[in-house]
């Protein structure tokens, strides 16, 4: 088994959720980028987002990352923009199997505008739907530089794609069993 499972893709396609699924089934610890922002940062994302900006917010979210390196091995959920940065794919790389959780522009356009998302917006002076096109188009490739698996997860239930997920594991631990 890999060191980490780490879940990479564009805010909304699932890596907190199937990262905290994964963890049951595994019983690991569950790392979440986006709450290691906060602590470290002392503050909500939104806040430090908007307080310091984006090249203070990615220099805090590159320090969790390296935190990871020195902690006990389990299952990370990563913030969508974490793969912005080369030193952070290549730390990516480093904790173990990354899997990219790729979601159709629609469906992940209808997942954010629900208002299930409590995020600051990335690009001011855009609608949602230019704003995900253009996420889309900036991170696509380089979630894919970094993925070991790509796997597509636009319309199927959190257990069905954690069974994926497993079966993708299976392989490199033989351990790893069906979900209860």
């Amino acid at each position: 088994m890999p060191r980490f499972v780490v879940f990479v893709g564009p805010r909304g396609s699932g890596k907190t959720t199937l990262g905290h699924a994964l963890g049951r089934v595994l019983d690991a610890p569950v790392y979440d980028t986006d709450r290691m922002v906060e602590d470290l940062a002392g503050e909500p994302l939104s806040r430090l987002w908007e307080r310091e900006g984006e090249e203070a917010f990615r220099a805090v979210e590159s320090r969790a990352l390296e935190t990871l390196l020195t902690l006990s091995p389990g299952v990370v959920s990563t913030g969508g923009g974490i793969v912005l940065r080369q030193e952070n794919r290549q730390n990516l790389r480093r904790l173990g199997y990354v899997i990219y959780l790729h979601v159709p522009e629609e469906q992940l356009l209808s997942r954010l505008a629900s208002g299930s998302e409590r995020r600051p917006r990335l690009r001011q002076g855009v609608s949602l739907e230019e704003e995900v096109r253009q996420v889309i188009l900036e991170r696509d490739p380089l979630y894919r530089e970094v993925a070991d698996r790509v796997l597509s997860v636009g319309g199927a239930s959190i257990a069905t794609t954690l069974e994926e997920i497993l079966s993708v594991l299976r392989p490199l631990s033989p351990t790893i069993g069906r979900i209860p």
